[in-house]
């Protein structure tokens, strides 16, 4: 197979992931989980705040799909404006993490931090929580349509194969009609492929 540098859109986690950080006696414990959606990100968030009710604050931020088109949330939960809740997005976005949530519990220890100190600590924490994360690519792939001859039908799954395509669905009438997904970086390099070996007899869309 041809050597194709494969950029993940973003990187996500597939478990929950949790520690603790202590900043002048203040402790900070921070949850980090997967969130495929608004609503498993606010109910992760909920249920956080359900189990730590007696923290001194519940502070959290979210990222939802790809940077481009990327959902987000935070909040400072009583903390100073902007010395918490968007610490942890930007931690996040440090590690273009996303479909993910987390949550920075902190318990006061009687001194007061500033907001310098708030941000270094809550942002801390989130990066703490994520380093520790094994982090999954997510890679952009498409789909696309093939048309071609039954002469090519072993000659197109071979190539297929050989470029970890995954085919969606065959249909078998005058000709085959095939749709395909596969990794969007080795789309080109699959549609030279193809056309060399049917000397230019598929159609591709």
């Amino acid at each position: 197979m041809n050597e194709i540098s494969e950029h993940p859109d973003f990187y996500t986690i597939d478990k929950h992931y949790s520690v603790e950080h202590s900043v002048k006696s203040s402790l900070f414990i921070a949850h980090l989980a997967p969130a495929a959606d608004r609503g498993a990100a606010e109910g992760f968030i909920d249920k956080k705040r359900r189990e730590y009710a007696d923290a001194t604050h519940n502070c959290f931020a979210f990222r939802l799909g790809k940077a481009d088109q990327c959902d987000y949330r935070f909040d400072d939960d009583g903390e100073p404006g902007g010395s918490s809740g968007r610490p942890i997005l930007q931690a996040m976005q440090g590690r273009r993490l996303s479909n993910a949530v987390i949550v920075v519990t902190r318990y006061f220890g009687g001194t007061k931090l500033g907001v310098g100190g708030l941000i270094r600590a809550y942002g801390g924490a989130a990066f703490l929580c994520i380093d520790t994360a094994e982090l999954l690519p997510v890679i952009p792939e498409i789909t696309l349509q093939l048309l071609f001859s039954y002469d090519f039908t072993g000659t197109v799954r071979n190539l297929l194969k050989q470029n970890d395509c995954t085919i969606l669905n065959t249909d078998y009438s005058e000709t085959v009609r095939m749709e395909i997904k596969l990794i969007k970086e080795r789309q080109a390099a699959l549609r030279q492929q193809l056309m060399d070996a049917t000397r230019g007899q598929i159609k591709i869309r």
